[in-house]
This record gives C-alpha cells, structure tokens and sequence, in this order.
C-alpha cells in the first residue's frame, strides 16, 4: 500500500506528542488504487491538546465533535479526536451525546463502513484495521461494522451509502444494504441542504474515480434503497407509471435515471427533474400532455427553499430548461417562432440541446448516432452568423433616443421591444435609420 503523506503532516505527527493517524478516504483510496483525495486525522487528543509546530494554527469547526481544521505550511487538514457517539430515535444527523476517548477501537466502530475505518500511524507507517476495512477493499464490499446502529443513528449516511458505492463501483453488503432500507425512512430527518450535497455527488459520481456510469448506479441504488421518495418525492412512485411503448421502453423512473444517464454534467440535474410531474400528470389527467408545465412547478418547489434549497439562480435555471424540453419536439415549429424563443432563451440554448438530446436517449428507442441536429442549434449559430442582436443593447437605437424623439414612460419600453422583434427576425432592419423612422411612424400614430 503506497499512501501519500504530506511533508507538514510528517511535521505536525512527529511534534504532537501523541500517535496522529490518516483515516478515511485518503486511506480507502491508497488501498483500493482510486487516487488521492483529503488527508484526515485524528488521534487520542483533542486537537487544542496536541504539541504542535510552530506556525500550526488550529481552528475548532465542531466543538461537541471536537472536529478541527489544522492549518501548517500551506495546508488545511481536518483533525477529529477518538469518539463515542449516541443519537436519539430517528435519524437526524446530530448526536445527543459524544465523549471523547483514547480507544482507537472504539472510535473505528462509530464510523460509517469498514473501508472508512482503516488507521496508519503518520509516523511509524503501522497499520491498524479493527472492522476489517481492508478484506472489504480486496473484496470492493461497502459494509457497515454495525448496519443497524449505523442507519439508525444518522440518516445521511444511508445517501452516503448510495453514493459511495457508485463512486467506487463497489458492491454493498447484504445486511447492510437490508438495514439501510429499513431504515430509509431515516433520511427524512435530514436537513435539505445535506440531501442536496449528497445528491449532487451523485449526479457526478463517474467523474471522482472514472467509474463508468456511476451516476447512474447511485441513482437506482437510492431506488433500490427506498430512499428516493425522501429526496424527490413525487419520483417516489414514478416507477409505477408507464409511458406509451411506442415512444418509450421505459416507465417514467427508469427513463428519468436513463436520461441522466445520458445528460451531460451541466444539465443532470434538469434531467433528473425533466419528468418529474408526469405522475402528477397521468394520476390527474390520465396523460403526459402538458407534464413539462408541471414539472417545471414542482422542479421549483423541490430545489427551492422549502426542499433541498439548491441557490435561487439554480433553481430557476433548472426550472427553465425543464419547462422548455419539450420545445419544437415534433421538428415543425416555424422559424420565426423559433428566431423568437432563441432570443428570449439565448444563454439556455446549449444546455436544452443537450437535455433534449439525453432525453431522446432516454427513452430506450432512440440510438445516439441516429439523432438528428438539434434545429435549435443550427438556427442559433445562423443567427449569430448574421449579426442578430440578441437583447435591447444590440439595437441601433436606445431609449435615450425615443425620449429624445418624444415617447415617454412604459411607451419607451413597448417601441424598443417592437423593434427588437423585427430585428431578430430579420436582422437587416438593425441600421439606425430604418429604426428611426420606425419609429417615428409610430409616435405619429401614437398621436
């Protein structure tokens, strides 16, 4: 095993005056050849209590937890003393009760999985495994020492399970995996912004250790789990619903997780959201028609305050590409139409070609090599190509000039966006003086 020590981490184990040892993914990592990522330690002193070097600072994050941040030469390393923890029914994350205590032992039974719970020594490279962490590598099996304890005191880890699994493309273990789904309903005591933390890794979850299609694993695992419906509940029973087999192999769970599957990283999150109010749709309606209207409502009150609470500007992108997936999706929608909708939309055009094309995928009936240009694109790179000005400040003329001329208040605003209009329609007529008489012919008409 070849595990990476930084030079002020050698510094800070050799001053402290106590055993310091890496734990957690660095050391995971170093075992199962997935790379380098954090270095974490801890040991049997509060991190206050530690002799370190001068220059080391120590910043308390957690004084309960007694977890610190250990700043030295460069670097920022989190420090966590050896710790016992109790929780309260439910799973809401926090502990009621935490002691401190010297037993390396004790402590590696509160961490979440076996492969978390490996100890090197900074100092003297000895190697201590008290769970069985390593057997579990060699075997690529994520299990808890104890699934129930685990699941039952801290329901975030049941998402970490998920998403740790599909990172490392690891199996997870029987009994584990049977006490997560019993205690699923764990998930629903944690607060939105740590789901949507959770839920961000993995939606990108094949891009930390190149694991193909792992974001899509670590979605039909939260399935699996029964963990789904505490993070997006209307897709809660969305493998219930079927979808007319001519148009779709896939019910409307699957085909969502396909489509994600399919998305590019910039737009997974939309594509996780794109069909959300289909159930809402079929149960109401006894149809899809219609179902990206309601999907773009509750893609606003599922990312927004009241859920998972993802930044407003987030949301509304999110929101907005959902509402528009299913633009021109019979190919027929007029160009001028389309001038429009590109203008109004301009900063969305890439992300919606690619939630429409992973869309498509989606369904199981389309191949990736038989898809068409996106018509959006096309038309957008034609209109660049022909100099269409693509908000108000690209005309010729400004508002200063319509004041100028005579138009005031709210009539300002109406004339710039008449002249918009034709523009981005034909965008010849962007030269001050066709503008202008426009104008003036309207404020003549105006009266």
């Amino acid at each position: 095993m070849d595990i990476f020590i930084p030079e002020a981490v050698k510094r800070l184990a050799a001053s402290a005056g106590t055993p310091i040892y890496l734990v957690g993914g660095c050391v995971r990592n170093a075992y199962a050849n997935l790379g380098e990522t954090d270095v974490d330690l801890c040991g049997p002193l509060i991190a206050t209590a530690l002799n370190l070097p001068r220059g080391a600072k120590v910043k308390i994050v957690n004084y309960r937890l007694g977890t610190a941040l250990i700043s030295f030469m460069g670097g920022s390393y989190e420090y966590t003393p050896f710790r016992l923890e109790k929780y309260a029914d439910g799973g809401s994350h926090t502990p009621t009760e935490v002691k401190f205590t010297t037993s390396l032992e004790a402590d590696a039974i509160r961490r979440d999985f076996t492969v978390n719970s490996i100890y090197v020594n900074v100092s003297t490279g000895e190697v201590k495994d008290p769970v069985g962490g390593i057997a579990d590598i060699e075997r690529k099996v994520l299990r808890s020492y104890s699934p129930a304890h685990t699941f039952a005191s801290d329901g975030l880890r049941l998402m970490r399970l998920a998403r740790i699994a599909a990172q490392t493309g690891y199996k997870i273990d029987g009994a584990t995996a049977k006490a997560a789904m019993a205690f699923a309903e764990n998930l629903q005591d944690i607060s939105g912004e740590r789901k949507r933390e959770e839920l961000d890794k993995i939606l990108y979850a094949d891009q930390k250790y190149g694991i193909a299609d792992a974001h899509y694993r670590g979605l039909k695992l939260l399935q699996k789990l029964g963990l789904i419906r505490y993070i997006i509940e209307p897709l809660g029973d969305a493998d219930k619903v079927p979808q007319n087999p001519e148009y779709h192999a896939f019910d409307v769970l699957e085909h969502t997780f396909r489509t994600v599957r399919a998305a590019a990283p910039s737009v997974r999150l939309a594509a996780l959201m794109h069909d959300v109010g289909k159930p809402y749709a079929f149960s109401t309606y006894g149809n899809m028609h219609g179902h990206e209207t309601a999907s773009a409502i509750i893609t606003r009150d599922i990312l927004g305050q009241r859920c998972l609470r993802y930044p407003k500007e987030t949301v509304e992108r999110v929101a907005s590409l959902v509402e528009h997936h299913m633009y021109d999706r019979d190919g027929k929608t007029k160009e001028g139409k389309m001038r429009l909708f590109i203008a109004q939309n301009f900063d969305l055009i890439d992300d919606l070609a690619a939630l429409m094309r992973a869309d498509k995928i989606g369904t199981g009936k389309i191949k990736e090599e038989d898809l068409q240009p996106n018509r959006l694109v096309m038309l957008r790179d034609r209109m660049l190509e022909e100099g269409v000005p693509l908000s108000l400040s690209d005309l010729e003329i400004s508002g200063a000039d319509l004041t100028d001329m005579g138009f005031f208040g709210e009539s300002v605003g109406r004339i710039l966006g008449e002249v918009f209009r034709e523009c981005v329609l034909n965008s010849r007529l962007n030269n001050r003086e066709w503008l202008m008489e426009y104008a003036r012919k309207r404020l003549k008409d105006e009266g």
